[in-house]
């Protein structure tokens, strides 16, 4: 063969720290400056954005028209594959989740964009002369580009010689670790190159005998596929992230851009000769593009364009080489590029491929185009990158490599999101459990107080990891709460709105709607109760004015206007109750009965002939020096105060407005509060007081006759009956009574399960709304954590009208506490056609999770405008499981996080460790408690699991299933059993046969594996 040596085609740099510019420049051999940045494609993979494509597109016809005549826009992505070195973890689960990944390859993307002059003059092929003038030209042009593409969002960095050293260095050994890089062999032969060990092709779009490319051709495709995914926009090039069994593809992306008037002249003549030969087809074809790409560039104002692309593939087998090359070819065939059949100039592609050396083309390795044209061919996607955030949950990429995400705080900082609330949606089976036990470990290993209130015993293995409290409802074992214990300080509106909601809740049920005076008798009952407790027994009114007094007697529904004629009737004998009803004061009590009637009769607003405000109040009067006279021991007190006024000769009433007057009036004041208060007394806080208090107050609260509560609107024997159940002795006498573990407000993850009263239409509203307030304390308490309150399924039972307001109440401020709020569901009607969910819910969630959405694919247009997803955003969740991106991967399920306005689909892809902990497969979950409770330990009940796995030397089904006949931890007698019983019934169902031997002989397995062994062991 014959040798030589590879040149190198450049000469040195000129260095920008000694000129004044913020990078170098690459000299090519001759004398060419090469300016280049590394950017990022804006687009990224599987986002569904065509508006995406559009502006990329657009942003590169400026940096082509920027860039401008006798250059060269050369654009290099580079596919390299990495393997994924996991850091390490300090909790056990993570570090399995870190094992799980460690070692898999991945694909990066690196995008190199170069501008250099164009060295090769046309066809006289003058030699390049270097201009000061012209470089300093393109040096400003460049600085241009570079604020362009910052402001379009491409991250560009200028590239510096340790950088194209870098680049240059892994094309020349097709090696792109930093950190094991050597150079090898080079051998070119006709139809590809070897480097090494490596073979390397280059496939040109171009075939030099004949060129064939699409006639139109868009920024973007569309992804096609079943009736969900058909209208995903996609790169034009995108099956290159499909291909698998390669080390390195380069896509090289070549502009030219000549002189324009220059090349308009050529065009004309050249269009002029083939309009001379009409009589072929061929020559007026020929002549009718010529003139259509003359009037693009004259109506449109595009560039006239000599471009170039090519792939280069490189693997280290010869057999992979042509397997790639083969589907590369196939996938060009299908967008109408006839690639290159003879492509022997295999090493001038290749090094026309080095960064900046695009000047090596050759003519027949170009086609003329527009500049907008050209561009369609240019790749414009990218793979995501990790969030820069020092809070992260890990969620596999699509391609299955962990990506760190942050739902919260990056999110927050950068307007993106308002708030840290989250709706979770996806139909049954989708793994909502399941994503949502990843996400709740992954809070646990930051500084998160986690809550959750679940009905399907999901999280019972991520609690017994965790070490956390799982409180289960049941009937020997209640939820017990006590939510009316609390301090003065945290009495305020919002305690007294949930109380006011529980209350309610018992007495009407979760689908009542409050009225105005509901509303407004049970919070006086609760402001009176909570003040009788508080201040009961002190001269609390001391420190008060008389408005303030009048006020607060307003909660017992007695005004100025009841205080104001006891106070006049101190000083007016002539109104006295006897001068009212008409009776001397030695009257029996038949007499008294008798003047009542009678003028009851005349006076009462509903009977009188006419009512007259007047008459009104005179009835009052009447009414209120009955209840006296009627009542023998009030008779006696009210007589005492008469004779004391007749003896003394009535004291002189004093005068308005003066000072006797007003103290005076605050001793009646006073007096009035002391009658009450001496009624009503709390010496403990429960629902049992609380009951017993309302006893007392209902009947003073509705027996002021001016301001008349009807039953109708307010009655108060069907509202302490109903109460009754929860009150000592009743059914559920112990729920609201005895005060929950103490110890719950230090425990930072903490699981209630209720699925055993989900069923329980009076019940189950109340213990989750009880729960949800235990969090709301929890939250306001514990300052310096965040916290997470989750909701299943359970959310339905306080998604009512009446708890409507509770639960915004909650969505609105737990933000304020570091925390956020979740609700997971999977009905469709939920979210559709509930007021609750939409103006509470989902009006103040700003994040949303949505799972495999297929089911709803009829009927998502209605879910779509709920939670306002554009169409964009539509393609991108109906992507979901439904790419081809399942081969050297464990088992997974992707899902759609919606951050603010936009969204990206990540995998739900775990370690098998992190699996058995998630599982909401009963057996599973079953088998696991076996080693758990032997080994009391999760961690090494886990690892003791999987190792069994391997004994076994079966599947995880069928470990679980003779876990599950053992009841515990399979042992080396069970093994042989089973492995003797599988040879002994080859194709037959194993757990059948064990089965029936155990019901046919009434044994344990146990039992069954000693007498089968006994008897292995004589064979």
């Amino acid at each position: 063969m014959k040798k030589q040596e590879f040149k190198i085609p450049f000469i040195g740099y000129d260095k920008g720290s000694e000129n004044g510019f913020p990078y170098d420049v690459l000299v090519g051999e001759q004398g060419n400056p090469i300016l280049a940045l590394k950017i990022k494609n804006v687009v990224e993979q599987y986002s569904a954005d065509a508006e995406g494509y559009l502006r990329y597109h657009k942003a590169l016809l400026n940096v082509v028209s920027t860039i401008g005549e006798n250059h060269i826009v050369q654009k290099i992505d580079i596919f390299a594959k990495k393997i994924y070195e996991a850091e390490p973890q300090e909790e056990y689960l993570q570090q399995t989740y870190s094992d799980h990944f460690a070692g898999r390859k991945f694909k990066t993307i690196d995008t190199i964009l170069c501008f250099t002059d164009i060295t090769s003059l046309g066809k006289k092929k003058k030699k390049y002369v270097f201009s000061e003038l012209k470089y300093k030209d393109l040096r400003e042009k460049f600085d241009k580009v570079y604020l362009t593409l910052k402001e379009e969002g491409f991250n560009p960095e200028y590239l510096k010689e340790d950088d194209f050293e870098y680049y240059l260095g892994s094309m020349l050994s097709m090696n792109f670790d930093r950190k094991h890089k050597t150079y090898d062999n080079f051998k070119s032969f006709d139809t590809h190159i070897k480097i090494g060990s490596n073979f390397v092709k280059t496939i040109s779009f171009v075939d030099v005998e004949d060129i064939k490319l699409p006639n139109e051709i868009h920024p973007y495709s569309l992804l096609g596929g079943n009736n969900a995914t058909k209208n995903t926009a996609v790169d034009n090039f995108s099956f290159i992230n499909t291909l698998e069994d390669y080390e390195t593809i380069i896509y090289n992306q070549v502009i030219y851009i000549p002189d324009q008037v220059d090349r308009q002249k050529f065009l004309s003549n050249k269009k002029n000769k083939h309009e001379g030969f009409q009589n072929e087809p061929l020559n007026k074809i020929c002549a009718d593009e010529i003139e259509l790409l003359l009037k693009n560039i004259v109506v449109d104002g595009q560039l006239i364009v000599d471009a170039h692309f090519s792939l280069m593939v490189c693997c280290n087998d010869l057999e992979k080489l042509e397997k790639n090359c083969s589907t590369i070819d196939n996938q060009l065939y299908k967008k109408g590029i006839i690639t290159s059949k003879g492509a022997y100039n295999q090493l001038e592609l290749y090094r026309s491929l080095l960064i900046g050396n695009a000047t090596e083309l050759k003519e027949y390795d170009l086609f003329t185009t527009t500049s907008e044209a050209s561009l369609c061919f240019f790749f414009k996607e990218s793979y995501p990158v990790d969030d820069i955030s020092n809070f992260f949950l890990r969620f596999s990429d699509r391609q299955g490599v962990p990506l760190k995400v942050d739902t919260s705080d990056l999110p927050a900082r950068t307007g993106r999101i308002n708030n840290r609330n989250k709706f979770v949606l996806g139909p049954s089976g989708s793994g909502k459990s399941f994503l949502m036990n990843n996400i709740v470990e992954q809070y646990l290993t930051y500084n998160y107080d986690v809550v959750i209130v679940d009905t399907g015993d999901s999280y019972s293995g991520l609690s017994k990891y965790r070490n956390g409290k799982y409180i289960q409802y049941t009937e020997e074992k209640p939820i017990t709460m006590n939510p009316f214990v609390m301090s003065k300080e945290e009495f305020n509106i919002e305690k007294l709105e949930f109380l006011g909601n529980l209350i309610f809740l018992i007495w009407q049920g979760a689908d009542a709607t409050l009225t105005t005076t509901q509303k407004s008798i049970i919070d006086n009952l609760l402001m009176s109760y909570y003040h009788q407790f508080f201040n009961g027994g002190k001269e609390w009114y001391a420190e008060k004015n008389n408005t303030e007094l009048i006020l607060y007697l307003k909660r017992y529904n007695i005004y100025e206007e009841d205080i104001v004629s006891d106070f006049e009737a101190q000083y007016t004998h002539d109104a006295n109750y006897y001068n009212i009803l008409g009776i001397p004061m030695d009257a029996s009590k038949e007499d008294v009965k008798r003047a009542y009637r009678k003028l009851a009769l005349e006076y009462h607003p509903d009977t009188a002939e006419q009512k007259t405000e007047q008459s009104v109040d005179e009835f009052f009067k009447i009414n209120k020096a009955y209840e006296t006279l009627s009542d023998d021991k009030r008779r006696r007190e009210y007589d005492d105060t008469q004779l004391t006024l007749l003896e003394n000769r009535i004291v002189e009433r004093p005068k308005f407005n003066t000072d006797e007057f007003d103290e005076a009036f605050r001793k009646a004041i006073v007096k009035k509060i002391k009658e009450v208060e001496e009624k009503l007394f709390v010496n403990e806080l429960s629902f049992n007081s609380f009951y017993e208090y309302a006893e007392s107050f209902l009947p003073i609260y509705l027996s002021n006759k001016k301001y008349r509560i009807s039953e109708s609107e307010f009655n108060i024997r069907t509202f302490l009956y109903v109460l009754s159940d929860f009150y000592k002795g009743g059914r559920y006498g112990t729920t609201l009574n005895e005060s929950a573990d103490n110890s719950l407000f230090d425990e930072t993850f903490i699981v209630f399960e209720i699925d055993n009263v989900k069923d329980n239409p009076k019940l189950f509203p109340i213990v989750t709304l009880i729960i949800m307030d235990t969090f709301i304390q929890k939250m306001r308490l514990r300052k310096d954590r965040r916290k997470a309150l989750i909701i299943e399924e359970a959310w339905k039972a306080i998604a009512s009208k009446l708890m409507g307001g509770y639960i915004l109440y909650l969505y609105k401020t737990v933000r304020k506490f570091w925390g956020e709020a979740v609700v997971v569901t999977q009905e469709l009607d939920d979210i559709i056609g509930n007021a609750v969910v939409k103006d509470s819910i989902i009006n103040n969630s700003d994040t949303f999770l949505l799972l495999d959405q297929t089911k709803f694919i009829d009927n998502f247009d209605k879910i779509a405008q709920l939670l306002s997803l554009n169409r964009v955003e539509q393609n991108k969740i109906f992507t979901i499981n439904n790419l081809n991106n399942k081969a050297n991967r464990g088992r997974f399920k992707e899902f759609y996080l919606k951050r603010g306005a936009t969204g990206e689909v990540y995998g739900n892809e775990v370690s098998l460790q992190q699996y058995l902990t998630y599982t909401t497969e009963k057996p599973e979950k079953t088998a696991i408690e076996y080693y758990v409770k032997v080994f009391d330990d999760y961690p090494k009940a886990l690892d003791k699991f999987i190792e069994d796995m391997g004994v076994l030397k079966d599947s995880l089904p069928n470990l679980v299933s003779l876990v599950n006949l053992y009841e515990k931890p399979i042992d080396a007698d069970v093994v042989r059993f089973y492995q003797n019983l599988k040879a002994q019934n080859k194709g037959d169902d194993v757990f059948k046969i064990i089965k029936r031997e155990l019901k046919k002989n009434n044994a344990t397995l146990q039992e069954l594996i000693n007498s089968k062994n006994q008897v292995y062991e004589k064979v």
